[in-house]
């Protein structure tokens, strides 16, 4: 049997290996438009000059994860995947928020309950430790208790034994209208509860407010970790390609699979470069606005014409600026806080910038040349027409883009100047680089994240299903939910389709990820 794999970002690797260590006699191809594997997920070694100095440094966005920690579900994972796990540091100090008017607050694991002395009276304490009631509840019955894409009588089931989350499931509601209903008074809690916004690529209101609660939750329920010792999201990509390939699959780089050609209600393979390729399985490992574009040739099929009327439903998410600067190493050992918290959020003051009320701001502990950091800094674009406008630029005039950059870069570090002291008194020694709404081009997708939003009407059971037609499966984060965390949790959800509709068995998932305790667990073959 032939599977072939579009994207090999870490959803696309994940099934690839998933398929080929269960099935190692069945043929495994994974095609790829980047040079790289790993998708969002990877991670660039650039180098500048300062001084008549050369300084080899990384690009690479300084995401915070969880369940990677020995014993956790992705560690676990990753050793029935048979991949190297990389070396990872646990993160107490997830943010500081600096309001404008009052004591910046530091959240870590326990910010919940420092939250809680904020509040003005008992009435209001008593409703935030509801709502952080109501936050592990929805947590451990999604993730342990739940059936993603529930057959009929698994829904039935649910009604009855998990009412609450099926109840919020379907009538999910935006993260900020959720928050509302809270009955909140505090400003600042309201603020904070809401400040993960700032680099999560989506305002509050918009998101699903379940998904932001999940993401929440699985830092303060999990070891919140980064990648450390060298090791970046680009090591975890490559460790998963180096297992791939040694098991069998092919991984084909540089190469953009044109469209999925379809005949009498099946996927019949795909195209690359203009050659038809057949395979009896196609796998769709890609972000969410790249799929329409590979399934249109099939949009005579009720199924496929379904989900093309769901994408062009959806709303875009927003798009983020990441700017990078060189910091001198004095200015970290004077003020250690800033590599001491992941991130640094400050509210901005109103009209101050028209993208967003927040910026982010993070100085991952990584030293280059004993002498410098990298300082980052992410600000989130809400105005889809300006993506397009950034698009456009970059294709007709590189010039006046790049010019364009290099002002977002000066305007971002004069706002973080004004809000943090620290910039001011020590500016950075240089721009390093500037990511537009347009830089996501290249990864095949106009928008960082997931694709497109995750809204209520794009998350959990509205989500994109993993099986579309016989043969045609959505493995990774568009079937499941953005980021990092979406899309193994999604490889995973697919790969269960995938081994139900094609080889028969059906793996129970009556837990959201991988547990080795599960039934019909396919053993390792190679």
């Amino acid at each position: 049997m032939k599977n072939i794999i579009i994207g090999a970002g870490l959803g696309g690797l994940i099934t690839g290996i998933l398929l080929k260590q269960s099935k190692p006699e069945d043929e495994v191809i994974i095609y790829d438009g980047n040079k790289i594997p790993g998708g969002f997920c990877t991670a660039f070694d650039k180098a500048t000059t300062y001084n008549d100095e050369k300084i080899k440094y990384t690009i690479n966005i300084p995401l915070i994860s969880s369940d990677f920690w020995e014993g956790e579900a992705f560690a676990l994972f990753w050793d029935y995947l048979g991949a190297k796990n990389i070396k990872w540091k646990q993160i107490d100090r997830l943010f500081k928020y600096y309001p404008i008017d009052d004591e910046p607050f530091l959240f870590t694991q326990s910010g919940t309950l420092d939250l809680l002395e904020k509040c003005s009276s008992e009435e209001e304490k008593e409703k935030l430790l509801k709502f952080l009631k109501l936050m592990k509840q929805l947590f451990n019955e999604i993730f342990h208790k739940a059936y993603m894409g529930p057959t009929a009588l698994q829904a039935i089931k649910m009604l009855f034994t998990i009412p609450t989350a099926v109840k919020y499931l379907m009538f999910d509601k935006s993260y900020a209208d959720i928050i509302d209903s809270i009955g909140i008074e505090t400003p600042l809690i309201k603020d904070i509860l809401k400040a993960a916004e700032a680099f999560m690529g989506l305002d509050a209101d918009k998101i699903s407010g379940v998904g932001e609660i999940l993401m929440i939750q699985s830092f303060l329920e999990r070891k919140p970790v980064q990648p450390t010792g060298g090791d970046n999201y680009q090591t975890l990509s490559d460790g998963l390609l180096e297992r791939f390939t040694a098991i069998g699959g092919k991984a084909i780089f540089n190469t953009t699979v044109d469209k999925i050609i379809f005949e009498k209600k099946k996927a019949k393979g795909v195209v690359v470069k203009g050659e038809e390729i057949l395979a009896d399985n196609v796998i769709i490992s890609t972000a969410q606005d790249r799929i329409k574009e590979l399934v249109s040739d099939g949009k005579n099929i009720p199924a496929i014409k379904s989900l093309i009327k769901k994408i062009d439903s959806l709303p875009p998410p927003n798009n983020d600026f990441y700017t990078y600067y060189l910091i001198d190493k004095k200015v970290v050992e004077k003020y250690p806080h800033l590599t001491d918290v992941a991130y640094h959020i400050y509210r901005l003051k109103p009209g101050k910038d028209r993208c967003n009320w927040k910026l982010a701001m993070s100085i991952p502990d990584e030293l280059y040349n004993d002498k410098y950091y990298v300082l980052w800094i992410t600000m989130a674009e809400q105005d889809p027409n300006e993506t397009v406008r950034w698009k456009e630029l970059r294709e007709k005039d590189y010039k006046k883009y790049t010019e364009e950059k290099e002002k977002v870069a000066g305007r971002y570090m004069e706002l973080l100047q004004e809000v943090e002291p620290i910039f001011r008194e020590n500016p950075p020694l240089k721009t390093l680089m500037t990511f537009s709404p347009a830089s996501y081009a290249p990864y095949g997708s106009t928008f960082p994240i997931s694709g497109l939003a995750q809204t209520p009407e794009n998350f959990g059971m509205n989500r994109m299903a993993p099986k579309q037609l016989k043969n045609l499966f959505i493995s990774g984060g568009a079937s499941f939910s953005g980021g990092m965390w979406g899309a193994i949790a999604g490889a995973w959800q697919g790969f269960v389709a995938i081994y139900k509709n094609v080889y028969g068995v059906e793996i129970g998932e009556h837990n959201v990820t991988y547990s080795p305790d599960l039934k019909n667990l396919p053993k390792k073959k190679v």
